[in-house]
């Protein structure tokens, strides 16, 4: 059995068969399924499709390129909603540099770190673990966690792509969401970081409808694929399929409390 544990159901690509998509994954080994969020829009979607199937959950936070204003309304939505018994997780929340316009790059970083420290302290104050999202800004990512690390439950550095500055970081529980980029040929900076990290480290996400792995990339990424990432995750670990199964299944469970 696996858990995706980074999944967008809630996105416009699933709208017209969404209930065909699960029961895709159910029937292929996903046990469950966490939707992180995104934008502060689709909280209340990702709330409903959570409590429609049992074996869904959701994240409540916004993502860096999302916040705006990250005005008062922003924030109570993402506060108001952690009241569901759906909702496992604050995320995906973080930095990410990479589309900046260094006209306005340091006022954007401002935005984003006020944000994001908003967030930490929100998951911390509710005793819930955190999805990380970093991009093009790992370094700026750690000094703000290592503030808040004595009081994070736990947290996983999404889409994780090899770097070693996010290895052995923090001293809080903290794992690494392994998705289709493993099976990416480019991608031997990650597989070779693999070797290093701990088994009971490792979670298994698709991202979908991002980051589809091989054979699919550059399709809509599906939770069914959870397989196939396990598959390839397994090829670089030489360890058998129901190993990784199991401990990343059982990884999530730990972080989740799901």
């Amino acid at each position: 059995m696996y858990i995706d544990t980074h999944c967008h159901l809630d996105s416009k690509e699933y709208k017209e068969n969404l209930d065909e998509i699960i029961t895709n994954a159910f029937s292929l080994g996903v046990q469950k399924i966490i939707i992180p969020g995104a934008s502060v829009d689709d909280l209340s979607y990702a709330a409903q499709i959570a409590e429609k199937y049992s074996g869904v959950f959701f994240a409540s936070g916004i993502h860096p390129i999302e916040i705006g204003d990250f005005d008062f309304d922003m924030q109570s939505k993402i506060k108001d909603i952690l009241s569901n018994p759906k909702c496992v997780a604050i995320g995906e929340i973080g930095l990410d540099y990479h589309y900046f316009d260094s006209n306005n790059c340091d006022d954007i970083k401002l935005a984003q770190e006020r944000a994001f420290r908003f967030q930490i302290e929100l998951a911390i104050s509710n005793n819930l673990p955190i999805i990380i999202h970093t991009r093009d800004s790992n370094d700026d990512v750690v000094r703000i966690l290592k503030d808040y690390d004595s009081d994070i439950v736990g947290l996983v550095f999404h889409c994780f792509g090899g770097d070693k500055r996010l290895v052995n970081a923090l001293s809080c529980p903290t794992y690494y969401g392994i998705g289709g980029v493993v099976s990416f040929k480019n991608a031997q900076s990650l597989r070779d970081c693999l070797q290093d990290l701990a088994l009971e480290s490792l979670i298994l996400e698709t991202d979908s409808p991002y980051l589809a792995p091989m054979p699919h990339r550059g399709k809509i990424n599906m939770p069914e694929y959870i397989p196939i990432i396990a598959a390839r995750l397994g090829d670089t670990l030489h360890l058998d399929l129901d190993t990784i199964a199991t401990s990343t299944t059982n990884n999530a469970l730990k972080l989740f409390k799901i």
